[in-house]
């Protein structure tokens, strides 16, 4: 994490500088505080799903559906949970690293973050509508099965 904040920080100053010589720093900043006010409440809600997750899943029981030992449950589990969680990068990162944290195989990692790429439960009724059926259900069966794959290859690669 420290890395991390060092290495935005720098960007930061890089990006401020660049932007103070051409005069619009105060335009950049300005789009900064719009930006921390439009995402704050998402990531504060986001930190406190996943405080209750750590609290009321047991850790014995994430394990068991997507830790090394779940198997293959764990490269079906992974991708439902990915498909599942809506809303982009500020709600979904703070929830895999905690799932990350506690230790579940890189396979179902992977597989979930697939799937949470590539799936979007909230578009279902539009894709329906304008779509139609066989056409969503073709590609969501084809947008579940490859973050499973993907999952299966990490683990033979990796796990």
């Amino acid at each position: 994490m420290t890395a991390t904040i060092i290495v935005l920080s720098l960007m930061a100053a890089a990006s401020l500088f660049a932007a103070y010589r051409q005069g619009k720093h105060v335009e950049g900043l300005k789009e900064a505080r719009n930006l921390l006010f439009t995402v704050l409440p998402l990531l504060l809600t986001a930190f406190v799903v996943v405080g209750f997750m750590n609290v009321l899943i047991p850790e014995e029981t994430l394990l068991s559906w997507l830790g090394t030992e779940s198997g293959w449950r764990g490269l079906f589990i992974g991708p439902a949970i990915g498909a599942l969680i809506q809303g982009g990068p500020y709600a979904f990162f703070p929830l895999f690293g905690a799932l990350f944290k506690d230790g579940i195989s890189i396979g179902a990692a992977i597989a979930m973050i697939t799937a949470w790429g590539m799936i979007n439960v909230g578009h279902l009724p539009y894709e329906f509508t304008f779509l139609g059926s066989r056409f969503v259900i073709l590609k969501n069966a084809l947008y579940l099965a490859v973050p499973t794959l993907i999952g299966l290859l990490a683990n033979i690669l990796f796990g």
